[in-house]
């Protein structure tokens, strides 16, 4: 049996540098938006689509936004 890594690991092997950097930039970004802006970034990014992109670039972007909603949304 074979360990397969998800779309998602993948997407943090491949890109770790611009993950940090992503993470740096959302630890900024929470300390400076709230209220209704820091609603409407959050629906923004839940509502982004994704279509006609390729596979690597959807993974990535998929991972992105997954990580900034998780730094938003609480």
């Amino acid at each position: 049996m074979t360990d397969k890594n998800t779309p998602a690991q993948e997407a943090i092997a491949e890109n770790a540098t611009l993950l940090k950097i992503l993470g740096r930039l959302l630890s900024a970004l929470d300390a400076s938006i709230s209220g209704k802006e820091r609603s409407i970034l959050v629906a923004e990014l839940s509502n982004f689509n994704l279509d006609g992109i390729s596979e690597a670039e959807s993974k990535l972007a998929s991972e992105l936004i997954k990580r900034a909603l998780e730094s938003l949304d609480h």
